[in-house]
């Protein structure tokens, strides 16, 4: 009789290749987990078995089903579970070649798959269009612990099934991508194991007719490598998952993952020069393409892989640098035109962190900015070491390779970072130095605390210091939620309006200061000396909102309350303990200083540079500094999705139809359309010139306004998707969405951010769209972070209380005691028996009180300090009138009962009913009865009244015979030995608290990003300001724009270009002016207007105009329509000598009222205020005679419209004089800008009045 054969697990899961030739059992359709008869009953667990029971014959929805199915999908063809489903996935009424058809033929590549080069393979493996049920079946057994690779074809199936997982398989969405990866990125899964033991194969190769011991190259290799650069990964929110399958690297010594990356090259320019050649040897879909198209692919997967190669070249060169010396710069090539100031530089170069000689000047100083914490601490702020700057220019000495992403992206962050620090550093230096001087000596500092807070001026080195000073902060509540932890902060208000009388008053002032003054996200350090001890400085950001600052000066007159979030643990659990009834009564000194910087709307940048991969930041042929400095040879190759045979459709510039193709790879294509649009288009010839640059280059610069809505037009046309638009400002990204809208480009829009006032633009942003969506089925996993989450801020809160003393003080006294004073914990716990009597009674009373003490004592610890036992042994006098008295009641019971009277304490005054006094006599036969009972004898012990020192007290272990007063010194001692003996647990514990906090936060977020990710999935163009990009980093990192489009470019910082650059970005388009306004930063040290040290720095120049400057090509627009002639004349003659004017701009109506429509007006009225104490100039003269000239172009009738009439200052004096001057006649609207430097330049006094409305007095209807 022939064994009995097992059931064969291959053909349940339906990859069982040897078919009949299998010696195990084949029971059933391929892919329907089946086991024998005789076991179908007796192997199903219990668990599976409750879960997904189908015993009820007479359940119809489940008739049929077969053994080990999901019950759910049987019945609904969806399941909640997905991927950690164990179940099978088998829909009732499907056929079996529904559920597992058989795979796809192979078929050539066409030119999508081409232009799609992330994963240009697709669909060409067998098994690569499997739909997310078969590849749930299928992948299960892979997952196994216990499944082994056995040969080639083995590896072939897995990775065909992870091949599947792509966009381009239109029978998967992003939902089921990002649970498949969940699966796959499980890190107690086996998911990576497999995908480890792939990439760790010993025998690859990229030749044809391998045996079956050997991995194919393009057959193995290549599809594990497209799905980890896919969309369902690159795009995944889940990063605390996808983070596992991102940063593989394979087991065994450290050298692996560096083989691997040099084996892939090596066999992929094999791989690239044989099916490239004319006489191909490999059986692969993609030699069925021309050749032209091959090489682009191979050239575009060389491209995808040099970002591995650079970084394992930069971590040998890092190795390098630090064996051979860490101390000295490397050696540099001089600069042709190297100026004076870097050889300057080059002589006293010092490199930063442990490469510097002498090592770090701080423990924030560090040679990577990977290592920099981006908040300074205490050491930083207070070090008087020069901060390390590098220059912004090519040939500047740096510890970085030179031409290198790495460093482009250490000097922005630096620069940046400096630009946020500088003012807050220079704010406490100047409060530092007056602290220092004699306490009699007059400062600035001392006359502000007299004043209870106000403005700090001062001068020092040149520059003047200006900040807003809070006096006597008083700590509050502490709470933690989704936001983090927060304390509330009482302080004065300031001088002036603040603290006036009247609500009303008060509430103008912060209504008019209120963007520039304890705005949520700003940046305040708070400045702690207690008496004796040394001072501490700590940053945080203000996290209430400006709705509570309103209402905390509504309820105070003299105070202010906000919100402050600190960034350092050690602060937050100082602050715990300062508010610990032992720490109350301390003589400290507490400042608060605020800087003029808006921390969160920089921080993202920093955060985004100092995470940026160098090798992930695309363009980086153009963007790093050279250090020739020269651009002007360097060839800007089509943007990346463009194959050799792409063709963009121009179709839609023609007012009339017409056809044109441009083809970016062929030189007389791009001579052709250039021709033709200047002839037939609707494009005036700069117009079309640019164009045409804009779809031929990867890199495209425009100088000039008005044509980015014709470029998004032809880019959408041809389904170019999605596309990043970002503006400097959020009036010009309304503006440029309005207009593509009313131009019916397209309505996929979805603008992030909340901030825009134009009310169609509000309904397109994201928070509105998720609001206004049908609200889905709640998801479980969202449940359960959200349920992590408010666990991790109870244990948080469990924690705070513990360490304030409400809940475990005693027992972490009692702890300390048992540890250094165990003779004191034995007295302790052994007390005489009448003590431990009243202790016992006491606990079970629950009307006791002790003094001072509103609830009854926990511990004998409480007992003991409060002196418990000394309240009942000692008399005390009735207050008159008092209703009640340190006696116990003399009311009826006996034993326990009338004992439990006899033990109240003399703070039953406190008690709603209180206790009716009683003589001496009746206390004293109250006592003599208790002690009769518990002692044998009538006595009263006498109580203490010894007066020993705390040493003499720690000598003496006898604690219950100390007087109230030497308990309370031993307990101070006490308390102070335990703090400093468990200060460094609390702090790790806090830590570990605070970090299991924020992951599971953000855990929770990245699960909501999951809506957003869908949203934002279906959007053609994603619009959003630079402020707005970097925020949402991650978000768009998942969302994978192939297209940036930038307004205002000129007007950007480098580093925030830089920040939006996502790895997924193949084009970037630069549209502005680099002559014109460069973008604002308060530095005026690091500003290239700056003629010395900043034209070393030059952070407010912008990435358009360092490439333009440099020699990249940059199209300019030279048909203005904004200016009447005569405005543009007066710049044709100094900046833009080509520029011509449009026939609209010629037509226009001359001002009516004025002889000149132009004209400039000379007089020799002097300025007045610029004295030592003003901040700003002024000229009576001129604010007269403009007020007169505003009156009578109003009165022209013509000009009577918001912004009709624009009144430019140069001094912010000025503004303040011409608005007064207005103030009676018409309605004066200042600009944000300009409102927020007044509030940072005038005084408190003025403030307010300034941005008070006077609509009431205007005679003319108008505004100005």
């Amino acid at each position: 009789m022939p064994p009995k054969r097992t059931t064969c697990p291959f053909h349940q899961s339906g990859i069982c290749r040897k078919g009949d030739r299998c010696n195990m059992l084949h029971i059933g359709p391929p892919g329907a987990a089946q086991v024998s008869p005789a076991q179908s009953n007796s192997n199903r667990r219990a668990g599976q078995a409750a879960a997904n029971d189908t015993s009820n014959s007479g359940n119809a929805s489940t008739a049929g089903m077969p053994p080990n199915a999901c019950k759910a999908f049987w019945t609904t063809g969806e399941c909640e579970s997905m991927f950690s489903c164990r179940f099978r996935h088998v829909k009732a009424g499907a056929s079996t070649q529904e559920q597992e058809p058989l795979p796809p033929p192979r078929v050539a590549l066409n030119n999508d798959d081409v232009a799609d080069v992330s994963n240009p393979f697709t669909g060409a493996l067998p098994g690569a269009a499997l739909t997310p049920t078969q590849a749930h079946n299928r992948i299960r057994v892979y997952l196994r612990h216990d499944y082994v690779f056995r040969r080639s074809d083995d590896y072939y199936t897995f990775v065909s099934i992870l091949q599947s997982a792509n966009p381009q398989n239109n029978t998967w969405f992003i939902k089921d991508g990002q649970e498949f990866l969940q699966l796959m990125g499980d890190p107690s899964g086996n998911g990576i194991r497999r995908i480890q033991e792939v990439l760790a194969h010993q025998n690859v190769s990229a030749e044809a007719d391998l045996g079956r011991n050997t991995l194919s190259f393009q057959r193995g290799y290549l599809p594990v490598l497209a799905y980890l650069s896919s969309e369902f990964v690159i795009r995944s929110t889940i990063q605390t998952n996808v983070k596992y399958v991102k940063r593989f690297k394979p087991t065994g010594h450290s050298d692996n993952l560096t083989t691997l990356i040099r084996n892939l090259v090596r066999w992929l320019n094999q791989w690239g020069t044989a099916i490239c050649s004319s006489r191909y040897t490999f059986t692969d879909s993609i030699v069925d393409l021309p050749v032209d198209q091959r090489q682009h692919t191979v050239d575009q997967l060389k491209k995808s892989i040099k970002p591995l190669v650079d970084l394992i070249e930069r971590s040998e060169a890092t190795t390098r640098r630090v064996r051979q010396d860490p101390r000295r710069p490397a050696e540099r090539d001089p600069v042709a035109r190297q100026k004076g100031y870097l050889l300057q530089m080059q002589l006293t170069y010092q490199p930063p962190g442990e490469l510097r000689e002498g090592g770090p000047q701080h423990e924030n100083d560090h040679a990577s900015i990977k290592d920099i914490r981006i908040v300074p601490p205490h050491s930083e702020l207070v070090s008087t070491a020069p901060t390390y700057l590098p220059g912004n220019v090519g040939g500047a000495p740096h510890h970085l390779p030179s031409e290198s992403m790495e460093r482009l992206l250490d000097i922005q962050f630096r620069l940046l970072r400096e630009e946020l620090i500088a003012p807050i550093r220079a704010s406490i230096g100047a409060i530092l130095d007056d602290l220092a001087k004699p306490p009699n000596e007059k400062t600035v500092l001392s006359e502000l605390i007299k004043n209870n807070g106000g403005l700090y001026k001062c001068e020092q080195d040149r520059d003047s210091i200006r900040f807003s000073l809070y006096t006597d902060a008083k700590f509050g509540l502490m709470a933690c939620d989704r936001r983090g932890i927060s304390v509330e902060l009482d302080f004065d208000a300031p001088p002036g309006d603040a603290r006036h009388k009247t609500q009303a008053k008060r509430t103008t002032y912060w209504e008019s200061v209120g963007k520039k003054r304890l705005t949520q996200g700003g940046l305040v350090a708070l400045i702690w000396k207690v008496d004796g001890g040394p001072l501490r400085v700590y940053l945080g950001v203000i996290s209430s909102s400006f709705k509570d600052l309103l209402e905390s000066t509504k309820k105070q007159e003299k105070r202010v309350k906000v919100r402050v979030s600190f960034f350092d643990a050690e602060v937050e659990l100082r602050i715990l303990r300062r508010l610990q009834k032992s720490q109350m009564g301390r003589k400290e000194t507490m400042i608060l200083i605020e800087s003029p910087a808006m921390f969160e709307s920089v921080r993202p940048f920093l955060e985004t540079l100092k995470a940026q991969e160098p090798t992930s930041i695309p363009f980086s042929d153009y963007l790093p500094l050279f250090d020739s400095g020269d651009l002007s040879q360097i060839r800007v190759a089509p943007p990346a999705y463009v194959h050799p045979q792409f063709n963009f459709d121009l179709s839609s510039l023609f007012d009339r139809p017409r056809d044109l193709l441009l083809r970016p790879h062929d030189p007389n294509s791009v001579a052709r359309a250039r021709t033709i649009l200047r002839q037939k288009s609707r494009l005036d010839d700069t117009q079309a010139e640019a164009m045409v640059d804009a779809l031929t280059s990867e890199v495209s610069l425009i100088q000039g306004n008005g044509k980015g809505i014709e470029i998004l037009r032809v880019l959408i046309a041809n389904k170019i998707r999605p596309i990043l638009l970002i503006a400097f400002t959020n009036h010009a990204l309304d503006n440029i969405i309005v207009r593509v809208l009313e131009k019916n480009i397209t309505d996929q829009i979805v603008r992030l951010g909340s901030r825009s006032a134009d009310e169609t633009v509000a309904e397109l942003s994201l928070d509105n769209i998720l609001m206004n969506a049908n609200k889905a089925r709640r998801d479980r996993a969202s449940g359960r972070a959200y349920a992590e989450m408010k666990r991790a801020e109870e244990a948080m809160k469990d924690f705070m209380n513990e360490i304030i003393g409400e809940k475990s003080r005693p027992v972490q006294l009692d702890n300390y005691l048992l540890s250094q004073y165990p003779l004191h914990h034995t007295e302790l716990h052994n007390p005489p028996s009448w003590i431990q009597e009243l202790f016992d009674q006491s606990k079970h009373d629950h009307d006791y009180k002790h003094s001072n003490r509103q609830n009854q004592p926990k511990s004998l610890v409480d007992f003991w300090r409060e002196g418990g036992d000394l309240a009942f042994i000692t008399y005390t006098t009735p207050k008159a009138g008092s209703g009640s008295s340190s006696s116990p009641s003399a009311g009826g019971g006996t034993g326990r009962d009338k004992n439990r009277g006899a033990a109240r304490s003399d703070t039953a005054a406190n008690d709603a009913n209180p206790i009716p006094a009683m003589d001496r006599k009746t206390w004293s036969d109250a006592r003599q009865s208790f002690f009769e009972k518990i002692c044998g004898s009538r006595d009263i012990p006498p109580p203490p009244t010894t007066n020993r020192s705390v040493d003499q007290l720690l000598q003496d272990h006898e604690i219950w015979n100390m007087s109230k007063g030497e308990r309370d010194r031993l307990n101070i001692r006490l308390n102070q030995g335990m703090l400093e003996g468990t200060q460094q647990e609390q702090l790790e514990e806090f830590e570990r608290l605070k970090e299991r906090h924020r992951e599971v936060s953000v855990e929770w977020k990245e699960i909501q990003d999951k809506s957003k990710l869908e949203v934002l999935a279906n959007a053609v163009i994603i619009g959003c300001t630079t402020n707005g990009a970097a925020k949402l980093t991650e978000l768009l990192r998942s969302v994978a724009p192939r297209v940036l489009l930038v307004e205002e470019a000129g007007q950007v910082l480098e580093a925030h270009i830089l920040a939006s650059l996502v790895p997924s970005i193949q084009h970037m388009i630069l549209i502005g002016d680099p002559l014109q306004l460069r973008p604002t930063i308060e530095s005026y040290q690091l500003s290239a207007d700056n003629p010395g040290i900043g034209q070393v720095y030059q952070l407010d120049r912008s990435l358009m105009e360092r490439l333009s400057s440099s020699g990249l090509r940059m199209s300019r627009l030279d048909v203005q329509r904004r200016m009447r002639p005569e405005v543009s004349e007066l710049i044709r003659c100094t900046l833009y000598p080509s520029l011509i004017d449009n026939d609209t701009v010629k037509a226009r109506p001359s001002i009516r009222g004025m002889a000149k429509d132009v004209f400039f007006l000379d007089h020799r009225h002097g300025e007045g205020g610029a004295g030592e104490e003003s901040v700003s100039k002024t000229n009576t003269f001129e604010v007269n005679m403009i007020k007169d000239l505003v009156l009578h172009l109003l009165r022209q009738g013509a000009y009577t419209e918001t912004g009709d009439i624009v009144v430019l200052c140069a001094y912010l004096g000025q503004l303040v004089k011409i608005r007064k001057a207005l103030a009676g006649e018409v309605m004066t609207v200042v600009d944000e800008r300009d409102a927020a430097q007044l509030v940072d330049h005038r005084d408190e006094d003025d403030v307010a009045g300034i941005f008070e409305a006077t609509v009431q007095q205007v005679k003319i209807s108008s505004r100005v």
